[in-house]
């Protein structure tokens, strides 16, 4: 399974105007695409937009690159080139309850950015254990952990829960156990807000 996360920065103003086009053509035009898994969006509470697609595998994404590209710079404006993007393999998921992708839905998101990985057998104990804590947390309903493809010692995870206090509070009980098991890893949030798109393959 292989995550691209985009970053636009400053946009968050811009969602509201895009969301019919992203709803009614761009969700449909991405399902149609081969290996395609899910896709999120959100308006950041830093005031940014955050945008991950999964895929199977990282030839899907490569595959399916050039067309997303067109799509997006010919239909819309503002964010045809993100600030920021990082591709990467995910090592460990889950998915608690998997969303319908209707075009209600929405979870709250909050995207942590670590430094520091130590890769190898520990990093996968470490994930699990991460794994195990966030399930125990009322309202958590799914978690993506990945390097970075151009440097493994710095990665993400991806936290959907149904409340910010639940993402939030599944945050801190993972960060714990992450300092304990990997002491000089470092953490920042560097994305949270409710998801504006929610869709799955």
């Amino acid at each position: 399974m292989h995550i691209v996360i985009s970053r636009y920065a400053g946009a968050a103003d811009k969602v509201e105007e895009a969301l019919p086009k992203v709803h009614e053509e761009f969700v449909p035009f991405l399902k149609g695409c081969h290996g395609f898994l899910g896709y999120v969006a959100l308006p950041t509470e830093q005031g940014d937009v955050v945008a991950f697609h999964i895929w199977e595998t990282a030839d899907a994404v490569a595959n399916s690159r050039d067309k997303i590209r067109s799509w997006v710079q010919a239909t819309l404006k503002g964010f045809e080139e993100p600030t920021e993007r990082f591709p990467g393999e995910v090592l460990l998921h889950s998915v608690v309850a998997p969303q319908s992708g209707g075009p209600d839905q929405s979870l709250y998101c909050l995207v942590r950015q670590a430094e520091g990985i130590v890769t190898g057998g520990s990093q996968r104990q470490n994930l699990e254990e991460m794994l195990t804590a966030a399930k125990s947390v009322p309202g958590f309903r799914g978690m993506y952990c990945a390097p970075f493809d151009d440097d493994p010692t710095r990665g993400v995870v991806i936290l959907l829960c149904d409340t910010r206090e639940q993402a939030f509070a599944v945050h801190e009980a993972t960060i714990a156990i992450s300092r304990r098991n990997q002491p000089n890893m470092t953490f920042r949030v560097a994305a949270s807000g409710q998801t504006a798109i929610l869709a799955m393959g």
